[in-house]
């Protein structure tokens, strides 16, 4: 038979009453009762409540999410018992459509668990961006406006014009861009690459070379200055079934569809005498 402590019996029945008296004594004891229930209280809240819902002391890793995919993400994410919320989205012609461009806690960051990661994606389309204004323009010049404007630098074809590496012609997937649709505005997807035509300049440049003989040497001087050609030997020599002055032949010699690069000079056999020099 369990023994019975009368003594700890009569000290809780005399506190009990103790308490219960209308006396200074009992006001006391009852607000130390009430201290020290508020100090478990809150020992209990803070020291064993509050770590265990809010895991304290339990950290993850962020693992490094940029240039992977966003499904793969998901998935990573949701086994560390981490979240995440796509917060914005931007371009990026290196990065796949709907790759993580940025994230916002940063590679190996320590987390709580449950921590939402703040994403930026790349966007499915690019966006668009009116084409600048290339016309004359030079090549260097041209590549990196197009780069700062987010396009690329593509085909670059020369051909015959003065303007040495002068912009001529623009192009955007095969199709002439005119200067006035430019300027009014034409809209493009950053990342694509802008094709170019350019001048070489007179000393690459090639024409068709004239056929000079029959005409007269004044008319052919003007010719020769007006397609960028130079006036070379004139060579006298008397004929007289042609008219003074006529051409009789050339050197390079005329042939159908031969070219001359601008610059070079023709050499002239004419009809009459050498003049006189002063």
């Amino acid at each position: 038979m369990k023994k019975i402590d009368f003594q700890a019996l009569l000290q809780k029945t005399e506190l009990k009453g103790i308490l219960a008296e209308n006396t200074p004594k009992a006001l006391i004891l009852n607000i130390l009762l009430m201290l020290s229930a508020g100090v478990v209280l809150l020992v209990g809240f803070f020291l064993v409540y509050l770590p265990v819902t809010t895991h304290h002391s339990e950290t993850i890793t962020v693992p490094d999410l940029q240039g992977r995919k966003l499904e793969e993400v998901e998935r990573l994410l949701s086994d560390l018992d981490l979240r995440y919320i796509v917060a914005d989205s931007g371009y990026d012609d290196q990065q796949a459509p709907l790759s993580i461009l940025k994230q916002d806690p940063m590679p190996n960051a320590r987390v709580k668990i449950n921590r939402r990661i703040h994403l930026t994606i790349r966007a499915l389309t690019p966006p668009k961006e009116n084409l600048p204004d290339l016309y004359d323009s030079q090549v260097k010049m041209a590549d990196r406006l197009l780069k700062s404007y987010g396009f690329k630098s593509g085909k670059i074809t020369y051909v015959p014009d003065l303007g040495t590496n002068a912009i001529l012609k623009v192009y955007v997937k095969g199709k002439l861009v005119s200067r006035e649709q430019i300027k009014q505005g034409y809209p493009v997807e950053k990342g694509t690459a802008i094709d170019l035509e350019v001048g070489d300049g007179m000393g690459n440049s090639e024409l068709i070379l004239p056929d000079f003989t029959g005409k007269p040497l004044v008319e052919v001087e003007v010719h020769l200055r007006g397609v960028g050609l130079g006036l070379g030997r004139v060579i006298y020599e008397n004929n007289p079934a042609k008219e003074v002055g006529t051409v009789l032949r050339q050197n390079p010699p005329y042939s159908a569809d031969k070219k001359i690069r601008i610059g070079d000079v023709v050499d002239l056999w004419v009809a009459g005498f050498e003049p006189q020099k002063d």
